[in-house]
């Protein structure tokens, strides 16, 4: 190959590699042109999206009332205890006047004068007794009203269980001391004699349906002569209102010869 056609060759080479640099540039300035296109329309876009949408300010949601929801007739029975017997005593000739006392919080003892009151902690069947109208107020059992009326004598206390408990022994006294127990000796009676005794505390406070038996109608006239001389009282209330309540008493007493 002579010189001429080296140069030549040359030349077409210096040609090929020059325009193969421009093409190569020229690419790459395409995509860096792309590029920047694509960053403005973004940054475009934003702002124009900004200016168009306003900012609202977000509201706390209100809250609604919650209703109070009220639960009526509720209430707590109490729990009765066991009742320790107690030894027998022993046979006496001689006519004794035995102490009073009381024994247990729910039927309480009361011992008069020549008679032995027990307590009672199964109430016994008395539906030749019970006798209860239907009336517009409402009649529960001391065992079931959430405030048992008050006897005299016993407003300062707190609880419920307080204010029963002292109402028991209140009538248990009342009774000692008004209760003949004579009658007993008069009319033969011996041994152990029961008087049961029913009544109602009315939403006044007063006795009222008073229900006796008894083995002699002597000691049921006695019941209701001094059942009928009890004060009035407090009334219960069950739910801030006040009710009937109805209250079981029983007297036993020994005639003791």
């Amino acid at each position: 190959m002579n010189d001429s056609q080296k140069s030549e060759v040359n030349a077409r080479q210096s040609v090929t590699r020059k325009t193969s640099k421009h093409d190569v540039n020229l690419q790459k300035n395409n995509v860096v042109f792309f590029q920047l296109g694509l960053i403005v329309a973004l940054i475009l876009a934003i702002a124009v999206i900004e200016v168009k949408s306003p900012v609202t300010p977000l509201k706390p949601p209100v809250q609604e009332d919650v209703a109070s929801v009220s639960i009526d007739n509720i209430w707590n029975e109490p729990v009765r205890r066991e009742e320790k017997k107690k030894p027998a005593e022993p046979k006496k000739e001689v006519s004794k006047v035995l102490p009073p006392k009381i024994a247990d919080p729910d039927v309480p003892e009361i011992d008069l004068p020549v008679d032995d009151f027990t307590p009672e902690t199964d109430i016994p069947d008395l539906e030749s007794l019970v006798d209860i109208p239907e009336p517009d107020i409402e009649t529960f059992s001391v065992l079931g009203v959430e405030v048992v009326p008050i006897f005299p004598g016993c407003e300062g206390l707190q609880t419920n269980a307080e204010r029963k408990a002292c109402l028991q022994d209140k009538m248990g006294i009342f009774i000692s001391k008004n209760f003949n127990t004579s009658l007993g000796e008069e009319y033969g009676l011996t041994g152990m004699n029961k008087v049961d005794v029913q009544f109602t505390i009315d939403e006044h406070g007063k006795v009222t349906e008073l229900k006796t038996r008894a083995p002699h109608p002597a000691l049921e006239q006695e019941a209701e002569r001094v059942m009928q001389k009890l004060p009035q009282m407090t009334p219960g209330k069950q739910q801030n209102r006040n009710v009937r309540v109805i209250y079981y008493q029983p007297i036993r007493f020994k005639v003791q010869n």
